[in-house]
């Protein structure tokens, strides 16, 4: 069978099944950067803006909670990204 024809026999469009499949993706990845945002505000016990002050001031180097700023801005920033993204989408009819 046919993708055409599915879609035919089921009523969808090929954007509906697009948008479905790209909020399921955002969800998910949605789940899993608030998940890593979580984990490290409870290894530090402060919010990111806090610990990017903290490590501001000290005047010697910590690798690990530089490397560690580095993944929690990357997992910030597509948090932010994905919360963009699933708001569009909410929105595309």
């Amino acid at each position: 069978m046919l993708i055409q024809e599915i879609l035919t026999k089921t009523g969808e469009s090929t954007q509906s099944i697009v948008r479905e499949h790209l909020m399921l993706q955002g969800f998910a990845k949605q789940s899993r950067y608030q998940a890593e945002c979580a984990l490290f505000e409870k290894k530090y016990g402060c919010t990111l803006d806090q610990f990017k002050q903290q490590l501001s001031v000290k005047e010697q180097e910590n690798f690990v909670a530089e490397d560690d700023l580095l993944d929690w801005e990357y997992a910030s920033a597509a948090l932010e990204w994905w919360n963009d993204c699933l708001k569009s989408l909410r929105h595309v009819a």
